[in-house]
């Protein structure tokens, strides 16, 4: 195939530019495929499961603590009423009846205010636990606002570098002739498709060549290419 000197350095700069293409690729995958990413948003959905149970708990304990409050406020209610109708009977059987309902309802209250107490120590640990809850909700969701400026960041550097690198091989890709591109991309999807002899080896391949391969590839003109006879990568000047 013939293909001149300034064809075949384009060739092998092509090369490196399909190989920055390579990595870049694999770089915008790495960043989109972030350990660090999916870490993070996976300790977010446990931390929004975190905050809604600890909000529904919180709820819940504040919802009892009125409904208890309700509780003795009746039983306090019903205590006054029985106390002034003990005041104002004048029967003694009557007396006794009211006397005895005021001492089940002082009971009643004593366990109710025990009750509530409880409640309302369980409402303070509660809450507690849920404003735990919200602050490490909002440092996970601080991070991960970070995090993705940051990706978002190199994501576009890396996007950058591989529209410059895009352009700079259409470039290439003019110099260099139809049947000499068509070989070299049928290589490259599946090894190193260009190299040059370095120290009597294929610098593709690494391969040390024979001396008769070397002296055919020597003797080829100038504007010609050959072949590695290890890797069949081409072979420039």
């Amino acid at each position: 195939m013939k293909i001149d000197l300034a064809g075949q350095a384009a060739l092998l700069k092509l090369t490196e530019v399909d190989l920055e293409l390579n990595q870049i690729k694999a770089q915008l995958q790495a960043l989109l495929d972030s350990p660090e990413l999916k870490t993070l948003q996976s300790d977010l959905s446990s931390s929004a499961e975190e905050l809604l149970v600890a909000r529904t708990e919180f709820e819940n304990l504040q919802t009892s603590v009125r409904r208890s409050e309700e509780d003795i406020r009746l039983v306090t209610e019903r205590l006054v009423r029985d106390r002034e109708r003990l005041n104002a009977t004048s029967s003694p059987k009557d007396a006794i009846g009211i006397q005895g309902e005021i001492e089940s309802l002082g009971r009643r209250k004593d366990e109710l205010e025990s009750i509530e107490l409880e409640l309302l120590e369980q409402l303070e640990d509660s809450q507690k636990k849920l404003e735990l809850a919200t602050v490490k909700r909002a440092e996970l969701q601080a991070q991960m606002t970070d995090l993705q400026e940051r990706l978002t960041a190199e994501i576009d550097a890396v996007k950058a570098r591989g529209r410059k690198a895009t352009a700079d091989r259409l470039i290439l890709v003019d110099k260099i002739p139809g049947e000499v591109l068509k070989k070299y991309e049928n290589l490259a999807a599946k090894q190193v498709a260009v190299g040059k002899i370095v120290d009597r080896a294929c610098n593709a391949c690494h391969m040390v060549i024979s001396s008769s391969a070397l002296d055919q590839l020597s003797k080829l003109p100038e504007d010609e290419i050959g072949s590695c006879p290890e890797c069949q990568a081409i072979i420039v000047r």
